[in-house]
């Protein structure tokens, strides 16, 4: 997966399982995030790594907090610009 608006990011994560989630990272336009699948190698270490960017790793049974995880990162980087 790759750079995505919000709203493209919600619906993705509403199609996942717990078992298959998205790791959800910052970019620059507050209307978009990278979303990625949570299992892989590369975002496994972002994760650990506890990268700057990271969001969280989301799934349809938490879509509530990457609803709210995104409206303050748009919120935080509005506010910064």
């Amino acid at each position: 997966m790759t750079v995505v608006t919000l709203t493209e990011a919600q619906e993705r994560i509403m199609t996942t399982v717990a078992s298959r989630p998205l790791a959800a990272f910052r970019t620059d336009n507050p209307r978009q995030v990278d979303l990625v699948f949570a299992h892989t190698v590369v975002t496994q270490n972002k994760i650990r790594e506890v990268h700057e960017d990271y969001l969280g790793t989301f799934h349809r049974d938490n879509l509530h907090v990457a609803r709210k995880v995104f409206r303050e990162n748009a919120e935080s980087l509005r506010a910064a610009a």
